[in-house]
């Protein structure tokens, strides 16, 4: 039975906050940073060369880098953080040159005032070093106190204040509270536009994007952040007399064209989720945002007519549909021998079906599309409907065999 580690802070006076992170650096082995709520970092101990990039990047700019502040909202970190008074642990994320660490809150009361990190080097921290980093973070709250530093910007703790909403994890009347401070009321329209840009964004184009956005004329925007290649921004419609959905599409519309001709910024994805008035609809209304632009993706032919969730119809529910034949085992035979036949006869059944099913039903637009004669087109309809065993005229059946094809397609990407 391992015994409770002595609390080595409590006969410990420290003249500064430097002072107090060598000696937890110290203790755990182990490179310390402490933070403030903003995640600027007040002070940090030593390292040695096996440190990670993250630590070192956050050092240069005394703040962690907004990338890594995202995806720890993200993958639910930082909402952690900001309930528990225990250690938590990071695990690695290379991707973004996170090396393991655990974070524990520096709390005063009901707030969280700061946090303590430690980057785990060459060994996870025992049991007893989790204990002697919570007695760290008691002694912390008194000490950040004392020698308490500036808070970060009004920008930054919007952006914070952003991913909480976007995350869920924000108290409703504090929240409507901070929204009525940035003009939304509580009667007063918003949605969740993301614009996916083909790279990661740069400083240069974050100015031509904040440009753009501080023009905008029909909507206004009052919440935005990057997250490595997206654009995220919470808006509303300044003219309460035209139509929402109307104004909205124009606004992505325009602002791919303005990326396009005034900066060279093309095939920018654009879309909006649901809107609403209830500030806990914000969260599904990004997630909303963010299925269109993953069926955008998914179905390139269709996306030009794709920007809002409601354009979606019956994709919305394709990722739930295709669990559904997961877990039933089901195929659909009809299609099964339609691509047997084309790939046995080196023909295009498959295609010229699905083409005339999205053209609904059009001889004159699927023949366009196509690229081939109407006889040519009638002769592959007759085909296809006797190697499948289907009748094209009964509803039931087409409906079927269009939601399957888009099922295919949806599991191959």
């Amino acid at each position: 039975m391992s015994s409770e580690p002595l609390n080595p802070f409590r006969r410990e006076m420290y003249d500064s906050l430097e002072a107090f992170v060598d000696h937890v650096s110290e203790l755990l082995g182990c490179p310390i940073t402490l933070e403030d709520t903003h995640h600027h970092v007040l002070v940090y101990s030593s390292h040695d060369d096996e440190t990670d990039i993250v630590r070192i990047s956050t050092i240069i700019s005394r703040r962690v880098p907004e990338k890594v502040i995202n995806r720890l909202w993200k993958d639910g970190v930082i909402p952690q953080l900001l309930q528990s008074k225990k250690p938590i642990r990071i695990q690695e994320k290379k991707e973004i040159g996170l090396g393991n660490r655990v974070a524990i809150s520096i709390w005063r009361g009901e707030e969280v005032i700061g946090y303590i990190w430690a980057v785990e080097i060459n060994e996870l921290l025992t049991d007893e070093k989790m204990r002697i980093l919570e007695y760290a973070a008691a002694v912390g709250k008194h000490l950040m106190s004392r020698f308490g530093r500036n808070k970060g910007s009004f920008n930054q703790d919007n952006q914070e204040f952003f991913w909480s909403l976007l995350t869920g994890h924000v108290d409703e009347k504090e929240a409507e509270d901070k929204l009525k401070e940035l003009g939304i009321s509580a009667f007063n329209p918003f949605t969740i536009m993301t614009f996916r840009f083909n790279e990661a964004i740069t400083k240069e184009i974050e100015r031509h994007i904040l440009y753009l956005l501080k023009i905008a004329e029909d909507v206004k925007v009052v919440l935005s952040t990057i997250d490595d290649n997206e654009l995220i921004v919470l808006t509303n419609q300044i003219d309460g007399r035209s139509k929402p959905f109307v104004t909205y599409k124009n606004f992505i519309q325009s602002f791919q064209k303005h990326l396009k001709e005034r900066f060279d910024i093309r095939d920018v994805k654009g879309s909006f989720g649901g809107i609403y008035k209830d500030v806990k609809r914000i969260r599904k209304s990004y997630r909303e945002a963010k299925k269109v632009l993953e069926v955008q993706e998914k179905f390139p032919q269709e996306a030009n007519s794709f920007i809002n969730y409601q354009d979606l119809g019956i994709y919305q529910f394709l990722d739930v549909l295709l669990e559904k034949r997961r877990q039933d085992e089901f195929e659909n035979l009809a299609i099964e021998r339609l691509k047997e036949y084309d790939q046995s006869h080196n023909t295009e059944l498959l295609a010229t079906l699905e083409a005339y099913l999205d053209e609904n039903e059009s001889m004159q637009k699927t023949v366009a599309r196509l690229h081939i004669h109407a006889n040519t087109l009638t002769y592959r309809l007759k085909r296809i409907a006797e190697i499948m065993g289907v009748d094209l005229t009964m509803p039931a059946q087409k409906f079927m065999l269009y939601l399957d094809l888009k099922l295919m397609h949806w599991n191959k990407k």
